[in-house]
């Protein structure tokens, strides 16, 4: 046994079992992909890996199962050790772009790096099941620990991203939450006392992502590099195989070397960013692809400009509430008009960013309000 220093949860402790897993080359990666993408560029602090969030979730989904059921599955602590496995370069920046050249998502990536790689054998070596630790990744049974609404990855990054920009939102009275938390027909749920304290972090996250994970500069930072890639694998100068291996530095020497992503990227390095032209919530009639082609109708390059639709998630979160003395179960959306008021926000954020070069925004404007009136 050893132990690691975070600066978020303190002493994590760590089992030679998962030390191995730790010390494996697939895991060594994610400390070179950045938890929030480009969100250094508004909040310099916000350098942090999926190398230390992994290791944050694995101490909390311990904790959680220990009080709850006084008991250690280890398996489901390596689970939660490997959640985030296959996260491409940039970490979710790069979702979309597994979705479009690979057809998958880096959750998928993460299981097909496990069963494909050295992971695999280790977890066997160590004595541990394998078919279990894919089931909890996969979300199932106990693996809702790690996965759930009230999880512990969303515990830690919560927190994580709170300390690391300096944002208050997302700091969560875990310490309470997690005697509050139980098992009912094999699945996390939580006690009818803690529904004040999942309405709270279900509220912190939705803050969380109004004022980090959709700030408009840090969407057009994303939307920029997404460009970039586009151009690289459109010209063949990157296999979109490429996407399930490279780390950021990489990610990013590999577009600088690519005369059609180069100016992009350049920008971004130097932080030159495109100006908002629009950033506004859109009806569901809205087709952001009719917009780009009014864009380059208008003269537009299609470097000159980034247009996605965004919105945020968690529109089916909930959770079971249990009742101590026995009486019933219910679910938190039936339980609490908050967080059903909530889920219908999230519903409704789909909104539309533009953004261009400053001195062309007047003219960017005058396009898109055409769609939005």
């Amino acid at each position: 046994m050893i132990h690691i220093r975070d600066a978020v949860i303190g002493d994590i402790l760590v089992s030679e079992s998962q030390q191995a897993i730790l010390d494996d080359p697939a895991m060594q990666r994610l400390r070179q992909i950045k938890q929030l993408g480009f969100a250094y560029l508004v909040y310099p602090g916000a350098n942090h890996t999926r190398f230390e969030h992994s290791l944050g979730a694995m101490s909390i989904t311990r904790e959680i199962l220990q009080n709850a059921l006084n008991e250690r599955i280890e398996e489901l602590e390596c689970a939660a050790l490997l959640h985030d496995i296959g996260h491409a370069a940039y970490s979710h920046i790069s979702d979309a772009l597994l979705r479009r050249y690979l057809h998958t998502t880096h959750e998928k990536l993460g299981l097909k790096k496990i069963a494909n790689g050295t992971v695999r054998d280790k977890i066997k070596d160590s004595g541990l099941s394998y078919s279990k630790v894919v089931s909890y990744m996969k979300g199932k049974g106990k693996g809702e620990i790690i996965t759930g609404s009230l999880g512990a990855d969303r515990f830690d990054y919560l927190a994580r991203d709170a300390h690391y920009t300096g944002v208050g939102y997302g700091i969560v009275d875990y310490g309470h939450m997690r005697n509050k938390i139980t098992i009912s027909n094999n699945r996390p749920a939580i006690y009818d006392s803690a529904v004040s304290n999942a309405e709270y972090m279900l509220i912190a996250r939705y803050l969380m992502f109004s004022s980090i994970y959709h700030h408009h500069t840090i969407l057009i930072a994303q939307g920029m590099y997404e460009k970039a890639v586009d151009f690289a694998v459109e010209s063949g100068k990157m296999l979109p195989e490429d996407l399930e291996t490279l780390n950021d530095w990489q990610m990013l020497s590999s577009l600088y070397s690519t005369k059609e992503s180069q100016r992009l990227v350049k920008r971004l390095s130097e932080r030159t960013l495109f100006k908002r032209a629009f950033f506004d919530k859109i009806g569901k009639n809205v087709d952001e692809n009719e917009v780009r082609a009014a864009i380059e109708k208008e003269g537009f390059g299609s470097d000159e400009y980034i247009c996605n639709i965004h919105q945020y998630k968690g529109h089916n979160d909930d959770a079971v509430v249990v009742f101590k003395d026995g009486s019933r179960e219910v679910k938190l959306t039936e339980l609490s008009p908050i967080v059903g008021a909530l889920v219908k926000m999230i519903k409704e954020s789909r909104r539309l960013l533009v953004a261009c070069d400053q001195g062309k925004v007047p003219k960017m404007k005058k396009i898109v309000e055409r769609f939005v009136r």
